[in-house]
C-alpha cells in the first residue's frame, strides 16, 4: 500500500511516496547531466551509466552488515520502508541488534553555471547507523561494487591511498577510470571474484588489500568498522564517479565532488527551484502530483553530452536523440527549462539534411545521423512546430531569426512530397523503422507509409506555423503561400483521408492505394492539430473514450490487436501512456470531465501496485500490457512526462499561443470548481492565472491577454506570501497597487478548516468581498483593518471547494 507523507513546501501538496520496502519490483531511476543510475527493488544500486561513454561504468553496488564480535550476518528483522522523492530515494530498516539503518541514494545535480558547466558525474550512497539498544553495537559494513559494468573483461584496479578510494579501468581503455570511495578510510579493502562473501552467514573479516583483477566481473569491496554507543549514530557515505581523462583526471573529479550533505542540499535546492516553476493546482491531488513528478522526471533526463544539451529516449541504454521525442519534450520543457529546450532543438536545425528533411536521430556522442532512407517522416513537421512553440513561449526574436530558414526549408520540402491527391506521401515499401513514418515506428514486420493521417495532420499544423513565423519576420508573401498550402492540405485530408463510412479518418492510404480503416489512437492527431471539423473532432473524442479503448492505466493504442510484447511492443493494443496525454489534450474542449479523469487515473496507476505492475511510484514508465497493465518497457520513459505537463497546461488550464498571441480558455471539469497555474516562465516573466466558478467562470491573472475568456488583470503574483495551513490546501494571491485577490482551495474529499493570511506590507483599511463555493454567491464582509489580512482569517472549505477574497483598500 503506497502512502504519502507531508513535506516542507513547495512540495507539501504533492507529497513524496512512502511504501514498504518489499512492495517494489524496481527502484527509482535517477539522473544528472553526466550520469544516470537505476536502483533495484531491494534498495541496492543496479547500475550506473556514463552519458559521455555510452556504457554502464558500474554494476550492482550493495551494502551488507555483520556483527563484528560474533561475525553474525545482520539482515533486516522486519519490513522497512522506501521513501521516494523527486531527487533521491531513501530506505529505512532495523537490524537484529536494534541498529536502525537509514540509506539515501542520489545523483549530484545542481543548477548549471552561467558558462554552461555542470556538476561532475557523482552517485552518492549515504548511510546512517543509529543504535537504539541499551548496549554498544559493534557493526562492520561491507560495500560490494561490480567494477566492470558493461565494459570489456580486461579490468584493472588499484587503491589510491591519498584518495582512500578504489580506482578501476580497462587495459584496452585506460582513459575511462572509475572511482569507488568512501567518506571514511576503509578498515580494509580488496577486489575479488568471491561473490559468496557478500551473502555469507559469517563476516568476511579483514580483507586482503589485493586489487589485482582477473578477467570477469570483479567486485571491489570496502570494509568499515564502527562501535556505536547506545543512543548515538554514525554517518558515512560512498561516492561513485568517473572520468575520461585517466587516473589523474578521475582523482581530480573525485576531489571536486562535495560531501554527501552538501551534494544533497545542492541537488534539492535546484529541484525545489525548478519544481516551483509552472505549478498546476486543481482540486484533484493526483493531477497536481502528476505535474510535479512530470517535472522531476524531466530534470532527471536532461543530459549534457559531448555534442551539447539533449535528451535520449532511454537514458540508461541509448546514445540516440530522436527528433519527434525532442520536439514533444520541448512542448513541456518550454514551461520548465526553456534554455534546455532551445539547445536541444537547435541540434536538429544544425543537423537538417540539404533537402530540408529533419533527421530521425543523431548520436549524442559523435553527431552521426540517421533518417532510415525515408522521403518524409513525422520529425520534419514536429520540429517546425516545436521551434515555433519555443519562440512563442520565450519571445526570443534572435532564436526565431536563426531557425526560420530551417523551418521554411522543411516546410517547402513537405510541400514537395505531395502526391496527385495533394497528400504528403511516403514512398517507402520497407518495414519497421524503414517503413513506418510516425510515432509507432518499432513494430516488427509492419508498414505504415503512403499517406498517413498522423503525419498529414502534423504537416498542416507545420505549414500554418511556418506562415506565422514568416508573418512575424515580415515575410508576408511567404506567409501567404504557407497559409494557403496549409488550407489546401487540410482540404485534401478531409477529402481523401476522411472515412465517410464511420465519420472518422483512415489510418492511412498505403503505398498500394488501399485505404486502411483501422480505428486506433492515431485519431487524436486531426483533433490536436485542428484538421477535423468540430463535429468530427467531437465524434473522434467520443469514439476514443469508448470502453474498448480504456483501461485503468490509460488508453489502449487500439482495441482489437495483440496487447503484449513482440512483434508490436504494445503498439497494437497495449497502453502507451504518452498517447493518453495526447488524448487528454484533445478531449479538453469536448469532454473536460474525461480529461480530468484521464490525467488523474493514468498517473495514479504508477503507484497503484508497483510490485505487481512493475512500476515505480512517481515515474512515468513506458508502455503497459493492454490487459494486465504490467509495465513492459522502460521504468522511466523520458518522452512521456513533458506531454503530461503540456496536457495539463495547454489542455486543462487552457493556455494557447499557437497563433503567436497568448490566450487562455481554461477547461474545468464539471466536478472542478477551481484551477490555477502559477510561476509559469513566459517571455522573460512569470505568468499566473486562477479560474473559479464564482458562480460563472471568472479568471484572475497577472498578464494582459489580447484574447481569452473574461478576466481581471493584476500586476503582481504574491502567492509565495499567501499563508494557508494543511498539506491538502493551496493558496494563491495577486496584487494591483494596494488591492489584492486572495484564494484558498481544498483538494480533499471532505470539509476542512484552514486559515488564509497574507504576509505583505499593508496599511489602512480594506473592504472585503468574498466568494465561498459552498454558498455559491458573493458577499460583502465590510471594512477591516489591514492587519486583519496579515493575522489571517479562519475558513471552512467544502470538499474540493474554494474561498476567494477581493480586498480593496479604502482611504
Amino acid at each position: 500500500m503506497v502512502d504519502s507523507a507531508p513535506e516542507a513546501r513547495p512540495r507539501a501538496w504533492n507529497a513524496r511516496y512512502v511504501l514498504p520496502d518489499n512492495e517494489m519490483a524496481v527502484g527509482s531511476t535517477l539522473g544528472g547531466p553526466k550520469v544516470c543510475t537505476l536502483i533495484k527493488g531491494t534498495g541496492a544500486i543496479e547500475k550506473i551509466y556514463s552519458i559521455e561513454a555510452g556504457v554502464t561504468v558500474f554494476g550492482t553496488v550493495v551494502l551488507h552488515h555483520w556483527d563484528e564480535r560474533t561475525g553474525m550476518q545482520l539482515s533486516p528483522v522486519e519490513t522497512g520502508t522506501f521513501t521516494l522523492h523527486p531527487e533521491h530515494q531513501e530506505r529505512d530498516f532495523t537490524l537484529p541488534n536494534k541498529v536502525a539503518v537509514h540509506e539515501d541514494i542520489f545523483v549530484l545535480s545542481g543548477h548549471p553555471s552561467p558558462n554552461g558547466a555542470v556538476d561532475p558525474p557523482a552517485v552518492y550512497y549515504a548511510v546512517e547507523l543509529r543504535n537504539d539498544a541499551v548496549d554498544d553495537a559493534h557493526v562492520c559494513t561491507y560495500a560490494f561494487c561490480q567494477l566492470r559494468g558493461s565494459t570489456a573483461l580486461d579490468l584493472a584496479a588499484g587503491f589510491d591511498k591519498r584518495l582512500g578510494a578504489m580506482l578501476a579501468w580497462n587495459r584496452s581503455d585506460p582513459d575511462l577510470v572509475r572511482v569507488f570511495g568512501c567518506s571514511e578510510k576503509p578498515t580494509s579493502f580488496e577486489t575479488t571474484l568471491d561473490y559468496a562473501k557478500a551473502v555469507g552467514m559469517h563476516s568476511p573479516g579483514l580483507l586482503s588489500g589485493e586489487t589485482e583483477c582477473s578477467d570477469g566481473d570483479n567486485l571491489g569491496v570496502l570494509h568499515l568498522s564502527h562501535t556505536i554507543k547506545a543512543g548515538t549514530s554514525v554517518r558515512f557515505f560512498y561516492l561513485l564517479t568517473f572520468s575520461h581523462e585517466g587516473r589523474s583526471g578521475a582523482a581530480a573529479t573525485y576531489r571536486a565532488c562535495p560531501s554527501a550533505g552538501d551534494a544533497l542540499a545542492r541537488t534539492t535546492a535546484y529541484y525545489d527551484e525548478v519544481l516551483g516553476r509552472s505549478v498546476v493546482l486543481t482540486p484533484d491531488p493526483a493531477v497536481n502530483r502528476g505535474v510535479l513528478w512530470a517535472k522531476a522526471n524531466m530534470l532527471r533526463v536532461q543530459l549534457k553530452a559531448p555534442t551539447g544539451w539533449c535528451f535520449v529516449n532511454d537514458p540508461m541504454r541509448s546514445n540516440n536523440s530522436v527528433g519527434r521525442d525532442t520536439a514533444w519534450f520541448g512542448y513541456g520543457a518550454d514551461y520548465l527549462t526553456p534554455e534546455f529546450a532551445r539547445e536541444a532543438l537547435l541540434a536538429y536545425v544544425h543537423h537538417q539534411e540539404p533537402s530540408g528533411l529533419i533527421i530521425e536521430y543523431y548520436d549524442i556522442r559523435t553527431g552521426k545521423t540517421e533518417d532510415y532512407g525515408l522521403n518524409i517522416n513525422d520529425n520534419t513537421p514536429l520540429i517546425i512546430l516545436a521551434l515555433w512553440h519555443h519562440y512563442t513561449a520565450t519571445g526570443d526574436d534572435d532564436f526565431l531569426r536563426e531557425v526560420y530558414p530551417c523551418a521554411a526549408k522543411a516546410a517547402r520540402y513537405i510541400l514537395s512530397q505531395r502526391n496527385d491527391q495533394g497528400l504528403v506521401w511516403c514512398t517507402s515499401t520497407g518495414v519497421s523503422d524503414w517503413g513506418i513514418i510516425g510515432w509507432r515506428n518499432v513494430i516488427k514486420d509492419y508498414r505504415l507509409s503512403g499517406a498517413s493521417t498522423e503525419v498529414n495532420s502534423e504537416c498542416v499544423a507545420a505549414l500554418k506555423t511556418a506562415a506565422h513565423m514568416a508573418r512575424v519576420l515580415d515575410r508576408h508573401d511567404e506567409s501567404t503561400v504557407f497559409a494557403e498550402e496549409a488550407e489546401a492540405l487540410k482540404t485534401a485530408i478531409n477529402t481523401h483521408l476522411y472515412n465517410p463510412a464511420n465519420g472518422l479518418y483512415y489510418l492511412n492510404i498505403d503505398v498500394d492505394g488501399n485505404a486502411r480503416s483501422d480505428v486506433t489512437s492515431d485519431l487524436v492527431f486531426p483533433v490536436i492539430f485542428d484538421v477535423a471539423t468540430e463535429e468530427t473532432a467531437a465524434r473522434i473524442v467520443s469514439r476514443l473514450s469508448s470502453h474498448d479503448f480504456w483501461t485503468a492505466g490509460g488508453i489502449r493504442d487500439a482495441p482489437n490487436y495483440s496487447p503484449g510484447p513482440e512483434p508490436a511492443y504494445g503498439l497494437m493494443g497495449g497502453v502507451w501512456v504518452g498517447v493518453t496525454f495526447w488524448y487528454a489534450f484533445a478531449a479538453a474542449r469536448f469532454s473536460p470531465s474525461h480529461m480530468a479523469q484521464t490525467l488523474g487515473e493514468s498517473f495514479h496507476n504508477y503507484s497503484r501496485d508497483p510490485r505487481q505492475n512493475n512500476t515505480v511510484p512517481g515515474q512515468f514508465s513506458e508502455w503497459l500490457h493492454g490487459e494486465t497493465l504490467t509495465n513492459q518497457g522502460m521504468m522511466l520513459s523520458p518522452w512521456f512526462p513533458p506531454r503530461y505537463l503540456w496536457a495539463a497546461i495547454e489542455g486543462a488550464a487552457g493556455l494557447d499561443f499557437s497563433t503567436g498571441n497568448p490566450r487562455i480558455y481554461p477547461h474545468l471539469a464539471p466536478e472542478w470548481k477551481w484551477l490555477g497555474v502559477r510561476n509559469l516562465p513566459f517571455r522573460g516573466r512569470s505568468l499566473t492565472w486562477l479560474a473559479v466558478r464564482a458562480p460563472d467562470l471568472r479568471i484572475f491573472t497577472n498578464y494582459h491577454f489580447q484574447e481569452s475568456a473574461s478576466y481581471v488583470a493584476y500586476e503582481e503574483d504574491i502567492s509565495p506570501s499567501v499563508g494557508v495551513i494543511g498539506d491538502s490546501v493551496v493558496g494563491l494571491g495577486l496584487r494591483q497597487g494596494e488591492n489584492m485577490v486572495l484564494f484558498v482551495g481544498n483538494t480533499l474529499d471532505r470539509t476542512i478548516v484552514t486559515t488564509l493570511r497574507v504576509d505583505v506590507e499593508v496599511s489602512g483599511s480594506y473592504k472585503l468581498r468574498v466568494f465561498d463555493s459552498l454558498l455559491n454567491y458573493w458577499t460583502d464582509r465590510g471594512l477591516f483593518p489591514a492587519e486583519y489580512l496579515r493575522q489571517g482569517m479562519v475558513i471552512q472549505l467544502e470538499r474540493k471547494g474554494f474561498f476567494v477574497v477581493e480586498a480593496t483598500q479604502e482611504a
